[in-house]
């Protein structure tokens, strides 16, 4: 007969008691009620609150409305220009005069064109024939 060694299953008896402390304490979960009291409830509403101005204060506002910032672009080469020909230059900028239709899907994606491939020829106050084509590629891309 093999004689056991007390020591040599030490291992295993920590590894058996060890299951048995985690199978009282999933009984024990089932049985606990949860605490229902204010504070709880009040932590939630404090986290989401903060999520919310963390959401708002970081993607939310006029950031996000590419329509004015395309017509922003826009304007900002214009300004490169003096007297009669930057009133002109100014005058030829898109603009929609409808604020919801300005906020359509369509309209984002289009001022998010100019947006990306505008880029400004300073003689002229307006796109470089290569922004000019570029921005037409993307918008043809949308429909």
């Amino acid at each position: 007969m093999i004689e056991s060694s007390t020591r040599g299953n030490a291992h295993l008896r920590a590894f058996v008691q060890s299951r048995g402390v985690i199978r009282r304490a999933r009984r024990e979960s089932r049985t606990t009620p949860l605490r229902r009291t204010v504070v709880p409830g009040l932590r939630w509403s404090v986290a989401l609150t903060a999520i919310a101005l963390l959401v708002v204060g970081c993607g939310g506002g006029r950031r996000n409305d590419t329509y004015a910032r395309g017509t922003q672009v826009q304007e900002q080469c214009c300004e490169h220009l003096q007297g009669r020909d930057r009133e002109l230059c100014l005058s030829e900028v898109i603009r929609v005069g409808d604020p919801g239709a300005a906020t359509t899907a369509t309209n984002q994606q289009t001022f998010a064109c100019v947006v990306e491939h505008f880029v400004c020829d300073p003689q002229t106050g307006r796109e470089t024939t290569a922004s000019a084509q570029a921005q037409h590629d993307c918008t043809e891309d949308i429909k």
